[in-house]
């Protein structure tokens, strides 16, 4: 069965070595970082990361993540209490944060 690549090395080759070569350059942070394909949220959930933002919290041994209003997140918080930013998209320097993650 041969199988369609919505993301990763197999659609975006070129792009994937680009980011092989920076994981490689700064190998003393890379680890606390990954790439992540936003297909399923994108076009199965149609979230609108514009409007949106996942809310991530651990419940026991798992992570659920809500997508929400990002004006109902911020007035949800108090400031000094709005989860920190774990993920995120778009084009340097215009990056958007597109999931909060409560610690």
């Amino acid at each position: 069965m041969t199988q369609k690549h919505v993301c990763g090395p197999g659609r975006d080759a070129e792009f994937f070595r680009d980011l092989a070569a920076v994981f490689a350059k700064h190998s003393n942070v890379s680890g606390r970082y990954a790439v992540r394909c936003l297909h399923r949220e994108k076009e199965v959930l149609k979230v609108d990361f514009a409007e949106q933002v996942g809310l991530s919290r651990v419940e026991g041994d798992r992570i659920v993540t809500e997508f929400r209003n990002r004006d109902e997140v911020e007035s949800g918080f108090d400031p000094e209490d709005l989860p920190v930013c774990c993920e995120w998209a778009g084009d340097a320097p215009h990056m958007v944060c597109v999931q909060l993650c409560e610690l």
